[in-house]
């Protein structure tokens, strides 16, 4: 515990995915001490967040999840959407369904096309292995029928990657249907091509069968380093700066945190570095001063820095639901509530023998397809054409997502959960056994925001998504849809498919379908890109070191600097962000 008024060199706002990762690789160096602010609790112990079959659970307990909602969304018939975000020490990777994935390689070298140099995937490719350690045997590699690349995976890194025991048996007529389809297998989805279909990979302990995350891995095994600090339940309300400039640029001396209703300073000697996430890193640059000048004025803010960029560039993943009524004799999670004791016996599979329905995050083949898979590539390249929004960023990157539309970047994932996935439409009959679809838009055009809505530093960021507010958006949901449909009904799963549940069968034009989706889509949860690392010039927020613009000594480290979307779960990615930023500041 760090006392108040204490001196470090480095701060760090936010003990995350990304934060603890900068945390420990820093203290690495026993002359450089560190201190880790962090809103939430340690959560290492609790077992729903360690058990991997508890994950739901903890979506909307405020004791780990933010519960965030965005303003209402005027083309989702003004819904609000609940965007979970992980709080406590771990962040997102200790709420997430534990997916580990990796975009296409083309995305992470939009990066440096987008003017970051050094960011592309051959660079980024060595932090990924170096963040994991990947542990499968044969039979389980086999089972889901992944051939790694050696190239691609790590072997000492502290996160602990493995593939799903428990495989549904619907997986395989999964499989085999997609396979009609012309979908081919993919046999290693990290390795820079994601296209296809795939066994999964989770970040979940391959032995010990329990969540691996940035808590347990990087933070646990360091925590009694003398020279790291954590300090929990503190909430940042602003970073602090020097009355004097160096060279022109804001100097970070501290922060200023809230913990038990008391307002406390830490200074730091070296640098402070922002990982509060997407949402509260735009967030805690405008309460301390850095951000649009109107929006600072208008929430009676004084500004340090006019940088009308901060909180701009929102992007995230988008989904619907599709669920279809299963055939009774196949498994499906619903056996957990309805069937107390089958819920008994793989509670004692768990305990006794790390196997079973809650040792696996629940869908072990996911499906990444480009465009052309599901609809006509020709028809929305043409009318993109004229797709216009506002902002530099936003044109630079939507630019970019234009030239993927004929690509082999996938736009649509989808994955078979094996149950009822909670969500708006048709309520799922007692003792039925169900599937869904993830129907996830991987690259929408919309573009939103995060701004503050006071200058209270406790208050909830306003968060603008924009979902679906573009013809182009809502055309690729629809026809993703039709294609599931007709995946649901052919082959082999087809015939373990019974009546679709969600949207209904009785939903059939577009316009009803549409309806369908403004009253039901959600995120993913992975928002991205509003402290886009861009040039100053193309709406960037930070620079190709992560350093935020106008400042000397401010950075941001977390998926928030992520200028464009990328196909893929976001927490690998930002384990790999944060290792390489490390490189920077040791």
């Amino acid at each position: 515990m760090a006392n108040s008024n204490a001196t470090f060199d480095y701060i760090v706002i936010g003990g995350g995915t990304a934060g603890l990762v900068l945390a420990a690789r820093l203290t690495e160096d026993p002359e450089i001490s560190v201190c880790v602010i962090e809103a939430g609790k340690d959560h290492s112990n609790n077992i729903d967040t360690m058990i991997p079959g508890f994950a739901m659970k903890n979506l909307g307990n405020s004791e780990v999840d933010w519960m965030f909602q965005t303003s209402q969304q005027s083309h989702l018939n003004d819904r609000r959407i609940l965007v979970n975000r992980g709080k406590g020490l771990g962040g997102s990777s200790t709420l997430n369904i534990m997916a580990i994935s990796r975009g296409n390689a083309k995305e992470y070298d939009a990066f440096e096309a987008l003017g970051s140099s050094g960011w592309n995937w051959q660079s980024l490719l060595q932090y990924f292995k170096k963040s994991e350690t990947f542990t499968a045997s044969s039979e389980e590699l086999s089972k889901l029928n992944i051939e790694p690349d050696s190239n691609a995976h790590g072997s000492k890194g502290p996160l602990q990657v493995t593939v799903p025991k428990w495989i549904n048996d619907a997986n395989a007529p999964f499989r085999l249907t997609l396979e009609s389809f012309g979908i081919k297998y993919n046999p290693d989805s990290i390795s820079g091509d994601n296209a296809g279909m795939s066994g999964a990979y989770q970040s979940i302990h391959p032995t010990e069968a329990v969540r691996s995350s940035s808590a347990t891995a990087y933070y646990q095994p360091n925590k009694s380093r003398s020279n790291l600090h954590v300090i929990t339940e503190a909430h940042v309300s602003r970073v602090l700066f020097s009355s004097e400039k160096y060279r022109g640029k804001l100097v970070a001396t501290g922060a200023e945190y809230v913990k038990n209703g008391n307002t406390s300073v830490i200074s730091a000697k070296k640098e402070v570095i922002v990982c509060a996430g997407t949402f509260q890193s735009p967030q805690i640059l405008e309460l301390s001063g850095i951000g649009c000048k109107k929006v600072l004025e208008t929430n009676g803010i004084r500004v340090l820095y006019d940088l009308p960029s901060v909180g701009r560039n929102l992007q995230d993943h988008y989904w619907t639901p599709f669920t279809q009524e299963l055939d009774d004799k196949i498994d499906s999670l619903e056996v957990l509530v309805s069937d107390p004791a089958r819920a008994g016996q793989e509670w004692m599979l768990y305990q006794e023998k790390k196997l079973g329905m809650l040792s696996s995050m629940p869908a072990p083949t996911f499906a990444y397809v480009p465009i052309s898979t599901f609809m006509d590539e020709n028809k929305i390249a043409k009318a993109a054409e004229s797709l216009k929004v506002d902002g530099l960023a936003e044109n630079k990157t939507v630019q970019i997502q234009k030239e993927w539309i004929k690509s082999s970047v996938p736009h649509l994932e989808f994955a078979l959960f094996p149950g009822c996935l909670p969500a708006p439409g048709n309520d799922p009959k007692p003792g039925k056994h169900y599937y869904s679809f993830f129907v996830g838009l991987m690259h929408p055009f919309s573009r939103g925001s995060v701004h503050v809505g006071s200058s209270d530093p406790l208050a909830p960021p306003v968060i603008d998504n924009r979902a679906l507010d573009n013809e182009i958006d809502m055309n690729m949901m629809l026809d993703a849809l039709k294609f599931l449909r007709k995946v649901a009904d052919t082959g082999e799963l087809g015939a373990i498919s019974r009546s679709e549940l969600r949207p209904g069968k009785e939903l059939k034009s577009d316009e009803q379908l549409k309806e369908f989706f403004k009253s039901s889509v959600q995120t993913m949860y992975h928002p991205i890109g509003t402290a886009s690392m861009l040039p100053q010039q193309d709406g960037g927020v930070v620079d190709s070191s992560l350093r935020v613009y106008g400042t000397d000594n401010l950075r941001v480290v977390d998926a928030s600097v992520i200028p464009i979307h990328i196909s893929a779960h976001t927490q690998a990615t930002v384990y790999a962000i944060a290792e390489k930023a490390s490189t920077f500041l040791a």
